[in-house]
């Protein structure tokens, strides 16, 4: 087995795992290795081994209260390896955990894949949320103290009226908390907002192709995520490629519940399936 398809195996296995027990930074690094088979992914796993080392050291005994975790955190990654933040990279690189771990940079989402993975390799709850605009993790210790680390510069967010004003920041003036905002992603929805954000610069740089692949890698592991089959439906008819479009949409009425959106992609698929070959 080539190292291509040993790395589609990797993902198309993530399929089958049950969500809480998917590994985000080794999905990450095989995305990353997806692209690029060749990728130095064995340093990155011994580089991650020596931060989650000095993490432990930092945090002291197993029973640390959260804040002092995220302190340890911020410190190993933002002080000693010195990771920084930097959203205005508008290249793949930032999206890509072997290069924003070669780099020393990278935006909050690939940053939080560090950190979590990091903190669920010393087995500390830690999870990421659904806030909008921005990547914020949650750390709970032993005795359900919480804290909110922001990932882009390993800030910890000490109360509600401080996310508040992230929040105003980032929306408008008139966002206000809410329950939503505290609600925990799931491991492959992470995943998917990494390959989203790739699939997006490949498509703003009209790097169609490209950006088929990048929906393709997400398909592996999700192959449940609906929108994804008929995003790749509509890239292999933009290509010409009527028989992998006819394929993808099929998945999508296969898995759609009944809806306006199957009832739209099955009148497509009868029109590709009279069209002459």
């Amino acid at each position: 087995m080539t190292e291509a398809a040993a790395v589609r195996e990797e993902l198309r296995r993530l399929s089958t795992q049950p969500d809480e027990v998917v590994d985000l930074g080794e999905a990450a690094l095989a995305l990353a290795a997806y692209e690029r088979p060749a990728a130095r992914r064995d340093a990155c796993r011994v580089l991650l081994a020596e931060m989650t080392a000095a993490a432990a050291l930092r945090a002291g005994p197993q029973s640390a209260e959260a804040p002092r975790r995220a302190a340890a955190l911020s410190m190993v990654l933002v002080h000693t390896y010195r990771f920084r933040g930097d959203e205005r990279d508008e290249t793949l690189d930032g999206l890509d955990l072997i290069r924003v771990i070669d780099r020393r940079r990278g935006p909050a989402l690939t940053l939080g894949i560090l950190y979590l993975t990091i903190a669920r390799g010393l087995g500390w709850a830690a999870e990421p949320l659904s806030f909008p605009g921005h990547f914020l993790l949650r750390l709970e210790d032993e005795v359900g103290h919480r804290v909110i680390l922001d990932a882009y510069d390993g800030a910890v967010l000490s109360d509600a009226a401080e996310l508040r004003a992230r929040l105003k920041a980032l929306v408008g003036l008139g966002a206000e908390l809410a329950p939503e905002h505290y609600t925990p992603l799931s491991n492959r929805a992470v995943l998917l907002r990494l390959q989203n954000g790739i699939k997006f610069r490949l498509l703003r740089e009209g790097r169609l192709e490209s950006a088929l692949r990048s929906v393709e890698a997400a398909l592996l592991f999700a192959p449940e995520h609906l929108p994804l089959w008929r995003e790749a439906g509509m890239m292999h008819l933009r290509l010409g490629a009527v028989p992998a479009a006819i394929a993808a949409f099929e998945e999508f009425v296969a898995r759609a519940p009944d809806s306006t959106a199957r009832h739209r992609i099955g009148v497509l698929l009868q029109d590709l399936r009279g069209r002459p070959s």
